[in-house]
């Protein structure tokens, strides 16, 4: 039995019934009062909880509210639930991947191990590359190696780059690499289903450009992965079934919501590419009404016009 599922179990009973004993957890796990103390002690110093003895019921307990583990049995499954979905949808070797289930059940107390096949993870897309593509770049990144890149973009047109690869990044089911252009000077994010060919450029290495917290912010800064650029404040509004569905999504962590009087709602959000809000909001038809920026407004409107046109 790992560390991890004793105290996970520690926690839950501490949780479910205001405390637990020792003796509790010897006969659980089979093991001695002297490395329950230490999975306590664990607890204590390492985790950063408060728990106590109580010597009038004799039992550990917390002294003040501690939810540094709560519902983690129910995250883990799911977290295994993602896993196995991934792991199936790219046929990934059944020996990896009973390998890699195991280490996560075996985070996961016994009485929940059962339910892991319950739960089901599904996406509607699933873009993967070519994984010589993949592996060229996992393979640059280890080395610091530069990559000379041929790619075809939306438009159709071929170009060759010479790039730093940066971080890989899977959005909504598709692979991207987020690399800086040696030319055009920039960070720049390629679809890696686009890519026909990428090869190490042996000697050239890598650069730190960017520190790590500052990848993260470019990545998180608006809506959707084409990243990069300046930033657009988008405003919409949602009726009908679209407004049920997107009042319980985050598109973006500084989104702002408001409910209007009609329980319509309007949603704010940043935006680096427009062309992308535009394609996710069409899927909405009339339940969408766009509202700001202008130009936004305007492409919009010519795009379902279009769309009218081409019938």
């Amino acid at each position: 039995m790992s560390q991890l599922e004793r105290i996970l179990y520690i926690n839950r009973v501490i949780e479910e019934t205001g405390g637990v004993k020792t003796a509790q957890i010897t006969n659980s796990f089979e093991i001695s009062r002297r490395q329950v103390l230490r999975d306590i002690a664990y607890l204590r110093d390492r985790l950063d909880a408060p728990i106590i003895y109580q010597r009038q019921r004799r039992w550990y307990t917390y002294s003040e509210p501690f939810a540094l583990f709560k519902a983690a049995n129910e995250r883990l499954l799911v977290l295994g639930a993602i896993f196995r979905s991934l792991a199936q949808a790219q046929g990934m070797d059944s020996i990896l991947v009973d390998g890699a289930s195991d280490a996560l059940d075996q985070s996961v107390e016994g009485e929940y191990r059962g339910l892991g096949d319950r739960i089901v993870f599904l996406t509607p897309i699933q873009d993967w590359p070519p994984w010589e593509i993949f592996n060229t770049v996992i393979d640059a990144m280890k080395r610091n190696l530069r990559l000379t890149l041929s790619y075809t973009d939306s438009q159709g047109a071929a170009t060759k780059r010479h790039i730093e690869a940066l971080r890989l990044i899977n959005y909504s089911g598709r692979w991207y690499l987020l690399a800086w252009d040696m030319h055009k000077q920039a960070l720049r994010t390629f679809h890696l289903a686009r890519v026909a060919s990428l090869a190490p450029i042996e000697g050239d290495r890598t650069k730190e450009q960017y520190s790590a917290s500052a990848l993260d912010q470019f990545i998180n800064q608006g809506y959707g992965i084409f990243l990069g650029g300046e930033l657009t404040w988008v405003r919409f509004r949602a009726t009908g079934w679209a407004r049920a569905v997107i009042a319980t999504q985050t598109w973006h962590t500084d989104q702002k919501v408001v409910v209007n009087d009609d329980d319509s709602i309007t949603v704010d959000l940043p935006v680096a590419n427009l062309n992308e809000i535009l394609s996710s909001l069409l899927y909405y038809g009339p339940f969408i009404q766009p509202l700001a920026p202008p130009h936004f407004v305007r492409i919009y409107q010519e795009t379902i016009k279009e769309m009218y046109e081409n019938l």
